[in-house]
């Protein structure tokens, strides 16, 4: 499109009359009025608004002469003064960052009230939804214990003894872990997963439960990492010790034991419990099939026997066949005589 074809506003026409311009531009306006009738009638008519009006006819229009009260500047500041300050004259010129009205005030109070009510609707669902999904895991951890448990029994009621799966006392296989690999070995352990207590950050269900085979043809450093993840994060009974010789429960026992809980993530004699299911609670099966959700840091262990604890208050085997003591994955049954 050609140059002479380009609108030219008004404003630029008015600042070619005005000689308000830079030259070159001023130029070419001019050329362009050579060149363009429409352009220069614009000109001409602009030209005409500016120029004053012709008042040869002889008619007297001069204004008429005004006399201002003489309480003008009273009555005025009184106006002012009474005048309500969040009214804006039509036309004037406000800033929005700086205006304030009685919609926007509600507007924010309207916000600090539904901040608040979320507050409250928060410090009061929170706590609930805490609640359930804890309550949740400890359902699924009851029924891994519940499934850990038949399968021990179908193993003690496999062999003729009616014992749970032993611990060796010494060699490789002295561990607590090893109960789920001897159920793998007897084909009772339906998932690795059922080793795994929900509630615990730290959970490697990719780590599957070798059997013996397994574990006894692995490397020294695998077997070490092995303990600790074989057993899952359950405890399992250590045994106890009875006459010098270490025994292994059995099934027709009449004494109730524990045989497999949550792992205590610190236990010392004065009490000190874990963190899994709530505050110092854990899930204990017991050898009659009873899960139970103990308070650990409940316990009288003076008329109590201490599922984490043996009567002299340490994490081993029990003394005497009235005393157990459940154990981590890694844990050893016998403490090292030195």
């Amino acid at each position: 499109m050609g140059r002479n074809n380009e609108h030219i506003s008004d404003e630029t026409l008015l600042g070619f009359l005005l000689q308000a311009l830079p030259e070159d531009e001023h130029q070419a306006i001019a050329l362009r009025l050579s060149l363009d009738p429409i352009v220069a009638q614009r000109v001409l008519d602009l030209k005409d608004l500016l120029e004053p009006r012709d008042t040869s006819d002889g008619a007297d229009h001069a204004p008429p002469e005004v006399n201002p009260p003489h309480n003008l500047t009273e009555s005025t500041m009184a106006l002012i003064a009474n005048s309500d300050p969040t009214l804006v004259p039509e036309g004037a010129m406000t800033d929005p960052a700086f205006e304030s009205s009685p919609s926007t005030q509600l507007a924010w109070l309207d916000s600090l009230v539904a901040l608040a009510a979320g507050i409250i609707i928060l410090c009061v669902v929170a706590p609930s939804i805490f609640i359930s999904r804890e309550s949740a895991r400890r359902v699924t951890c009851a029924a891994n214990l519940h499934e850990l448990g038949q399968a021990i029994q179908s193993f003690a009621y496999g062999n003729s003894d009616r014992r749970v799966p032993n611990i060796d006392i010494h060699g490789p296989l002295s561990f607590a872990g090893i109960y789920p690999m001897r159920l793998k070995d007897a084909g009772l352990l339906v998932s690795s997963e059922r080793v795994w207590c929900p509630a615990t950050e730290s959970i490697d269900l990719d780590q599957p439960v070798p059997t013996t085979f397994t574990f006894l043809s692995a490397s020294p450093s695998t077997r070490t990492n092995l303990r600790y993840t074989a057993g899952g994060n359950y405890a399992y009974n250590l045994g106890y010790v009875l006459s010098g010789q270490y025994i292994t429960p059995t099934m027709e026992s009449d004494n109730n034991f524990a045989l497999i809980g949550d792992t205590i993530l610190s236990m010392e004699s004065t009490g000190d419990g874990p963190v899994v299911h709530g505050r110092n609670a854990a899930n204990i099966l017991f050898a009659d099939g009873q899960i139970r959700h103990v308070r650990v840091d409940r316990i009288d262990a003076v008329h109590v026997d201490h599922p984490y604890l043996n009567t002299e208050h340490k994490k081993a085997a029990g003394i005497g066949d009235q005393d157990c003591c459940l154990g981590p994955s890694h844990q050893f049954p016998l403490i090292p005589i030195k």
